[in-house]
């Protein structure tokens, strides 16, 4: 038994495993997808959140303390809760594509460009693949520890490069036209539906979630695009920073600390190889929790698979360019969608009485 864990440790989880993905994977596709008012776009998506932050809040509350996949069995039978379960292992692994694929071409181009992309995939996804199969303590304590020091990382670089920062050029305000701000809100709602994972997560807490925690995680996801997405603008301009492959990444080069030190970049790979582990750490293990596995055997073996499975695009060598574009035409819409339906669907289920007899 790995026992339960306090709102507070999910939470240190969460913002670890999920901001990594407001914090590097959203970013240049919202500022393509909006620009110089991709600010506001972040602002049109919050409030739409809230609103589906509720639905999602009535839902948990309506699982309490079971797990997932019983509190769907006991309402739609086996059927349903496949159904609703492959649609969730087929999000997982996208998620779990993009974040592999990004890790390394991350490594890849600023710290090991001489390295095999096969040796840097490997030896990362081992690593993800190791912690996953410690469990879900040990992902927990890992975020308890490494959250601090990246948050502590994430506010001194924003102090740092306060110098290099026009925030001038986010005027003028609103110029790009609805359209464009509704394009970067796609984005950032879509990027936002990862919130589901608290869906397979709940039943593992002493406490089941209320709406204020909801509403403070996921305003403080929100915090972790507003945040680089300002200073990435007011540090390279709209368009440059729409050119860059990692905004957050490039901003630590501006950091001078006194008139002698630079290059202090290997801050940057802690903060991205700490969230880039949990994250894809906790991809693989709901992973395996969704396929049912039970027996240590099976458990590992299917950890492996799935760890396989979302390191293909990166051990093939998928063009990054190619991988961009299908992530930006498609997997942000289409994330859009099947958060919002999925979370309909499951709202109309809470209102599906137990069949008799099946709690017993």
């Amino acid at each position: 038994m790995e026992g339960s864990f306090s709102r507070l440790q999910i939470v240190f989880l969460l913002l670890l495993s999920l901001g990594i993905s407001n914090h590097v994977l959203i970013i240049p596709h919202l500022l393509q997808a909006a620009e110089r008012d991709a600010w506001f776009s972040i602002a049109i998506a919050y409030l739409a959140l809230i609103g589906w932050s509720l639905i999602l809040y009535l839902v948990l509350k309506s699982m309490r303390s079971l797990s997932f996949s019983d509190w769907l069995k006991l309402r739609t039978g086996k059927l349903g809760l496949w159904l609703v379960s492959g649609g969730l292992v087929l999000y997982l692994l996208a998620a779990g594509n993009m974040i592999v694929f990004d890790t390394a071409k991350t490594v890849k181009i600023y710290f090991l460009p001489n390295t095999s992309d096969i040796v840097v995939t490997l030896s990362f996804i081992f690593l993800c693949y190791c912690a996953s199969k410690a469990g879900m303590k040990t992902l927990v304590y890992m975020s308890a520890m490494l959250l601090p020091v990246v948050m502590l990382l994430g506010f001194g670089v924003s102090i740092m490069t306060m110098d290099s920062k026009d925030y001038g050029m986010l005027q003028p305000f609103l110029k790009e036209g609805l359209d464009t701000q509704l394009s970067g809100g796609i984005v950032v709602f879509g990027g936002s539906m990862d919130l589901l994972i608290l869906l397979l997560i709940q039943h593992k807490m002493s406490k089941p979630m209320n709406y204020g925690t909801i509403f403070l995680l996921l305003f403080m996801l929100v915090g972790l695009i507003m945040g680089p997405t300002i200073g990435s603008i007011a540090s390279f301009g709209p368009f440059q920073a729409e050119n860059l492959r990692f905004p957050a990444f490039e901003q630590w080069r501006l950091v001078m600390i006194g008139s002698n030190i630079s290059h202090v970049d290997f801050l940057a790979a802690f903060q991205l190889m700490a969230g880039s582990i949990v994250r894809t750490a906790l991809i693989i293990y709901l992973l395996c929790e969704l396929t049912g596995a039970k027996s240590p055997k099976k458990r590992q073996m299917v950890m492996l698979i799935c760890a396989t499975i979302i390191s293909l695009p990166s051990l093939l060598n998928v063009s990054d360019i190619q991988m961009q574009q299908i992530i930006h035409q498609y997997f942000y819409d289409g994330s859009l969608w099947f958060g919002v339906t999925l979370t309909a669907l499951l709202f109309t289920i809470t209102f599906i009485p137990q069949r008799k007899g099946a709690r017993k």
